[in-house]
This record gives C-alpha cells, sequence and structure tokens, in this order.
C-alpha cells in the first residue's frame, strides 16, 4: 500500500507514515543505513519475544494490535488532568468505534477482563451518574515492561532511549508520552499501512509475537515449532498452524521438509526478515518522538 492518503472502502482516510510523519521517515531511513541495525533490531525481537513468554498478562491480554491500542487509550483518559471527563466505558467504546479498533461489544469483553484481572478499578466521582474508572499500577507496570525493552533498544542508538529510560516511573512524564504515541493512530495510521506483509499477523491473537520470535531466531537458522510457538504465547497449536500457512503461502515464512531438509519447524525468509526490521526502525522512531515530545511537555 502505498505511504500516501487513501481513501477506504468504508469513506475512511487511510494515511501512510511519510503523510503524518514525515519527520520521522527520515530518522527511520538513518536507523535501515545503520551496518549494525539488524542485530539491534534482532535484539529488540529476542527481549520483546521473551518478555511476552514469561509474562502471562502480556500473552493473554495484550498480544494484539485491538487490545493494545484500547489499553493505550486507557492509559489516555486515565492521564488526562483533573476536571476531564476521564475513563468510562461509554466513552472507551465511542473512540473504539470512531477509530476503527474494534466493536463496542468487544470493548465491553476487555474491559470486564482487566476488570477481573485488577487491571482497572472503579473511582469515585463527585458526578454518579457516571461510573469511572482508572488504571491500576498492575496494567502500567505491564506497559513499562514494553517500553522499557524499545527504549532499552532506543538507548543503543538514540539519546532519546535513555532519556526515557529515566523517566518511566514519572507519571507526568507518561501521560504526553502516551499521548504522542497515540496521536498518529488517532489520525489514521496503522503500522499495516506501510508494512501489509504483516497485516496477517497483527490482528491475530498472538500473531505478532510469533512474528518476533520467528524472526529473533532467523540468524541462527534454528527452526521454531508449532508446539514450542503455541506454548510460549499460550495460543492453540491449530491456531499457530493457521498462521503459519497464510504466512507460507505470502511467502514470509518457511516449513521446513525433514526428508529434504534433514529437520522440521518453520523458519523465517527474508521477506518477514525485511518487513520485521522496517516494523521495528518505525517503533524506534515513534518512541524517540514520542520521548521528545514528552521532555518538552514536563520541561525536561
Amino acid at each position: 500500500m502505498a505511504a500516501s492518503e487513501i481513501r477506504a472502502a468504508s469513506g475512511r482516510h487511510i494515511y501512510g507514515y511519510e503523510v503524518l510523519m514525515p519527520a520521522e521517515v527520515e530518522e527511520r531511513r538513518r536507523l535501515r543505513a545503520r551496518p549494525d541495525f539488524p542485530w539491534i533490531a534482532r535484539q529488540a525481537a529476542i527481549h520483546l519475544a521473551t518478555a511476552y513468554r514469561g509474562n502471562f498478562l502480556l500473552t493473554r491480554v495484550l498480544n494484539d494490535r485491538g487490545r493494545l491500542t484500547l489499553a493505550l487509550l486507557m492509559l489516555q483518559m486515565h492521564f488526562e488532568p483533573a476536571g476531564a471527563p476521564g475513563l468510562t466505558v461509554g466513552r472507551l467504546k465511542a473512540e473504539a468505534v470512531a477509530l476503527d479498533i474494534c466493536s463496542p461489544g468487544r470493548v465491553g469483553a476487555i474491559l470486564a477482563a482487566f476488570r477481573l484481572l485488577g487491571l482497572l478499578a472503579p473511582a469515585p466521582d463527585a458526578d454518579r451518574r457516571r461510573r469511572r474508572l482508572i488504571v491500576t499500577g498492575r496494567l502500567l507496570d505491564v506497559h513499562r515492561e514494553r517500553w522499557r525493552v524499545m527504549l532499552k533498544t532506543l538507548s543503543l542508538v538514540m539519546p532519546e532511549g535513555e532519556a526515557g529510560l529515566a523517566r518511566l516511573d514519572d507519571d507526568a512524564f507518561l501521560g504526553p508520552f502516551v499521548d504522542a504515541l497515540l496521536e498518529p493512530l488517532r489520525r489514521g495510521w496503522r503500522p499495516v499501512y506501510d508494512i501489509p506483509e504483516l497485516a496477517l499477523f497483527v490482528d491475530r491473537d498472538g500473531g505478532l509475537m510469533i512474528a518476533f520470535g520467528l524472526f529473533g531466531t532467523a540468524p541462527t537458522g534454528a527452526p521454531a515449532t508449532v508446539a514450542g510457538l503455541a506454548r510460549a504465547y499460550r495460543v492453540s497449536r491449530s491456531h499457530v498452524v493457521d498462521i503459519v500457512q497464510k504466512a507460507t503461502e505470502a511467502g514470509l515464512v518457511r516449513r521446513l521438509d525433514p526428508q529434504a531438509d534433514g529437520r522440521s519447524g518453520v523458519v523465517a525468509e527474508p521477506a518477514l526478515i525485511d518487513a520485521m526490521e522496517r516494523l521495528i526502525a518505525t517503533a524506534l522512531a515513534r518512541q524517540a518522538s514520542a520521548v521528545r515530545h514528552a521532555l518538552k511537555a514536563v520541561g525536561g
């Protein structure tokens, strides 16, 4: 898909990276031009895959685009100044529909799960007609874990990495940081508009983490197994088989033939490696931009 403004069949405008974030385009190109960038990108993938593998909340709660974006919206509402509407079920449903993230029914199901897991809690409100919610420290910690992985990787190449790491526990910093991360999404951008190869992964339960896992082990040539991927990211084998089958048909992965290859399993093809490197370069450029915005907002 071209990185420009397009009108979708639904009538919504779709925006590519170069339209909404031109200042980051050159940053992304500089990152990818570094001789060590393939290694840097793999470190990010390996550490993210490891973080998800060992964390129930990451693997089961924040492992697809819809849930992750919805959780960022919760954080944005949570960090609004006193007197603002704050986080409510109705408001979150309206935002999710307006941004084409998911249906109102799915928002309700996710909110119920988040409350059950202690990620959200009811908040007192002077207006008794409004049932506000607040984000708990548990959900904040889940996000900090993800951000810490990316900022540590960013610190290898840009000073914004260390600056962001130093402020991750500061709620005054996190508010504008989240605002900046969400801003292009609010304006119509989605990573898959620029990296369409990953579309078959990003909206599947655990799909992107399967892609990260395959990408991270690509240089070793060690194949992943369907059973291992299912176990690591807490999805069914049949679910992994379906993702792998579609990725094989798209030329993104290859299933090894024990007779021809002497071993079995799944390995990443060059097309998936290239797509993942583009995704990580985009994510790092986005993180750097969000750190700069947040530091400016707090006077750091």
